[in-house]
């Protein structure tokens, strides 16, 4: 372990220079995906001179990466029959127009005004993410973290959402009604600590506080859980999950104890009456999330 800490602050030394900076600030202009995990394991024992300058690397390639993951046109959309058609509408609705106008049929008189049009219209979503990062779900899933959030902001940059980070605690890190660029965000989820034991129940109380302030009644309004599913403090998860309007659940596998964890959040996305993903890397989060997105 001494050995190991040597090389990290060695490593570091090089890294804490004008020189070391220069190198990275190049090396990311040209691709810049390794520039989180290099800030992950420097942010530490790196001055403050520097810190700033290697986060704000670490940020971009967030951004950039979440950009090619996150489909734009992936949106939550909801038909809705209205009693006219306009010329240009996709869609129109041959059961409505029949129930409403059989004389018209029968005598063959109907004309376009009669017909019942469909509008497509992009259904305003209420999402509260809830991630663990706890000592269990340590090292490259806080940056994950910070990723998933990144893609959650972009695919919902019209829509309400919340932040919550979780482990013995939970934290807030953006209210569902609240504006906050992405940036800050990122960049405070790169400077927290993925430690301390893992307390579920706490991390889906304070994500439930946030979506009951929405109180809309609509499907639209729900919970995605990210962990591993093992918690090792807090009430049970599985209680809580049944207040949720719905709750879906990204389950991770642990290190230790994968199967029990994973058939955990397997019990708590049904309990929540959601979709319950399971995922084998970390790596496959994000497009989990925009999978589960995408389908509701």
């Amino acid at each position: 372990m001494g050995l190991l800490k040597a090389n990290v602050y060695a490593s570091t030394d090089a890294l804490d220079t004008e020189e070391g900076v220069q190198f990275f600030s190049e090396k990311a202009a040209e691709s810049g995906d390794f520039m989180p995990e290099v800030y992950f394991f420097i942010r530490r024992p790196i001055s403050n001179k520097y810190k700033s300058i290697f986060r704000r690397l670490a940020r971009q390639s967030i951004l950039k990466l979440s950009l090619k993951i996150t489909s734009k046109g992936i949106r939550g959309e909801f038909k809705k029959t209205v009693p006219y058609y306009q010329m240009g509408m996709p869609e129109f609705s041959m059961d409505e127009t029949i129930q409403h106008n059989p004389l018209k049929i029968y005598k063959r008189s109907l004309n376009y005004k009669d017909i019942y049009g469909i509008e497509r219209k992009r259904q305003k979503r209420k999402v509260v993410l809830i991630l663990d990062t706890s000592g269990s779900m340590y090292g490259r899933l806080l940056l994950n973290a910070a990723l998933t959030t990144s893609v959650l902001a972009y695919n919902m940059e019209r829509e309400d959402f919340a932040i919550v980070l979780f482990n013995s605690t939970a934290m807030i890190m953006k209210k569902i009604n609240q504006k906050r660029p992405i940036i800050s965000i990122i960049d405070d989820i790169l400077d927290s600590e993925a430690v301390g034991f893992t307390n579920i129940f706490i991390g889906l109380e304070k994500g439930l506080k946030e979506l009951n302030k929405i109180k809309e009644k609509r499907k639209s309004r729900f919970g995605i859980l990210i962990t591993d599913g093992n918690y090792n403090r807090g009430d049970d998860p599985i209680t809580l999950a049944k207040k949720y309007p719905k709750l879906h659940v990204i389950g991770m596998p642990a290190e230790n104890d994968a199967d029990q964890g994973i058939e955990t959040c397997r019990e708590i996305a049904k309990a929540g009456r959601g979709k319950f993903y399971a995922v084998n890397d970390y790596k496959e989060i994000p497009r989990a999330l925009i999978e589960l997105l995408s389908q509701t």
